[in-house]
């Protein structure tokens, strides 16, 4: 008997089918890979089994008994526990709090015991390798911090049944290797485990059995030993053999590039980044490399004003930026698309097209010194940034919380091609993005170099740095120990990125 089984699953939006008709079942001891596309109803399906959203029709049973109006409550009594892909803690308390979250915090004389509920914390997060103390402020962790923290809580239920969306995303090779030996030892005392993934060599090397949805189907279900990379992607992007092979194995364009548009001398915040030094010029695509915690995003989040350098200047076009704030830095010409695009890069709870044009709202005036907005000159703006990306919404008017985690990042993404920008920093922009979706990203930053811009993409997944980028600078502990320019490969990046030595690249 599965754990949990789904049948005639059925999820409607207006004008979308987010699940159609799936059946599907969990079994204990197994590990199931969930694959597809962003928008092929993985994400819903998950929501459905959490009871954070109810099914338009469809039944689901757990441990053989069906459960109707099912509530987080409930599928959480029930056995199941889940790590999302946003996370969702409480900044302002402890770590601890956050994993113990829910189960009643031990208590002695009727006060909290503290000393037990950071006891309990540490022993989870030292299983999971995890160097984070539990007694920290879970909003002062980074993102990768934070997601191991939620993995943390989904451990501390004790689940029959653990589902995991995306849950390696920016965490370091030392990290992943804990978290799957934590999941086979689970599967090995009788768990079951859902994990999804866009990295497809994980689910090959992690998973039992594999499942692959596109358009609210399940179009594949097979023993992960019986099928290859090749053949996800033909399955994911629904395409025949030579579109995955051409996904699989890109080739970069080599373009013709001009001055130094974007400067960074000496640029140091006292606590993760640490008198860093680097160019990129127009029509460049400038990588930045380097593990969870090298200071990579703290890096860009200094250069666009998000956060305050303790020393260095930053220069566009040779002249220096005295003014720290992101306003300033942004009508210099530096547009940022950060890697939390729930929280700093979109309002999940405005429109599509009012997402797009909020930086912009100067240009859709009636008149240049009134602020009365000219609506219809929005809307144009909206839809013809939408058709030029192919954001899949049912509206522009619709919610950017009901959208796909990939068609959230064409909205940022959209935001500032509208506004317009000379340098665009992308910070793990296809994140939780499906194979298609990624090409699309690698595309538009292309293009936009194609176009004279100055380009930074971050990414954890090297692979996508060698086939993007025309330069890459490897981050570790807060500096620059490495520039590659010419033989540019992971093995490369990785070396760096364990080299014994913090050396001077220009050197």
């Amino acid at each position: 008997m599965p754990l949990v089984q789904v049948s005639g699953l059925v999820k409607t939006y207006p004008g979308v089918i987010a699940v159609d008709g799936v059946d599907l079942g969990f079994d204990q001891a197994e590990i199931t890979g969930l694959v597809g596309k962003n928008g092929a109803g993985k994400s819903t399906l998950i929501q459905i089994l959490a009871g954070a959203v109810q099914p338009t029709a469809g039944t689901i049973a757990i441990a053989g008994e069906e459960v109707s109006d099912l509530t987080p409550h409930e599928a959480n009594r029930r056995g199941m526990s889940f790590v999302h892909q946003q996370t969702v803690g409480v900044p302002d308390v402890s770590v601890a709090e956050n994993v113990e979250l829910g189960l009643g915090f031990p208590r002695r004389f009727g006060f909290v015991d503290w000393k037990r509920l950071n006891k309990r914390a540490q022993i989870l997060l030292d299983r999971l390798g995890a160097s984070i103390d539990p007694r920290a402020l879970f909003g002062s962790l980074s993102v990768a911090e934070q997601r191991m923290v939620m993995v943390a809580r989904a451990l501390a239920w004790d689940a029959k049944l653990l589902v995991l969306d995306e849950p390696t995303a920016s965490l370091t090779d030392n990290e992943i290797s804990h978290l799957f030996t934590v999941l086979r030892q689970l599967r090995a005392d009788g768990a079951g485990v859902v994990f999804v993934s866009h990295r497809l060599d994980e689910v090959l090397d992690l998973c039992d059995r594999t499942v692959v949805m596109r358009d609210g189907v399940v179009v594949d279900d097979t023993a992960t030993k019986q099928t290859t990379r090749p053949r996800l992607i033909e399955e994911i992007s629904g395409t025949g053999h030579e579109r995955a092979a051409q996904l699989d194995q890109r080739t970069k364009t080599r373009r013709r590039v001009g001055d130094i548009v974007l400067e960074v001398e000496n640029l140091s915040d006292g606590r993760r980044v640490h008198e860093v030094s680097l160019h990129v010029r127009s029509g460049e695509i400038l990588g930045l490399g380097g593990l969870a915690g090298s200071g990579r995003t703290e890096l860009v989040r200094l250069i666009y004003g998000a956060d305050r350098p303790t020393s260095g200047n930053v220069f566009v076009y040779g002249k220096a930026l005295t003014d720290p704030r992101p306003r300033s830095r942004l009508k210099a010409g530096i547009a940022l698309l950060p890697e939390d695009r729930e929280r700093q890069g979109t309002i999940v709870e405005f429109s599509v097209s009012d997402n797009i044009t909020l930086p912009s709202l100067q240009k859709h005036r009636r008149l240049p010194n009134v602020a009365v907005p000219l609506r219809s000159s929005e809307r144009t703006a909206a839809q013809r940034m939408i058709d030029q990306l192919a954001i899949k919404t049912p509206s522009p008017q619709t919610n950017v919380g009901a959208l796909s985690g990939g068609n959230r990042q064409k909205v940022m993404l959209a935001k500032w091609l509208e506004h317009g920008a000379d340098v665009y920093i992308f910070d793990e922009p296809s994140h939780g993005v499906d194979v298609d979706g990624k090409e699309d990203i690698y595309a538009l930053m292309e293009r936009l170099a194609d176009d004279g811009k100055a380009v930074i993409f971050i990414s954890s997944e090297f692979n996508e740095l060698v086939g993007v980028c025309d330069r890459i600078c490897v981050l570790r502990e807060g500096r620059v120990v490495g520039e590659l320019k010419d033989g540019i490969t992971e093995r490369a990046i990785v070396d760096l990125c364990y080299s014994h030595e913090l050396n001077d690249p220009s050197q």
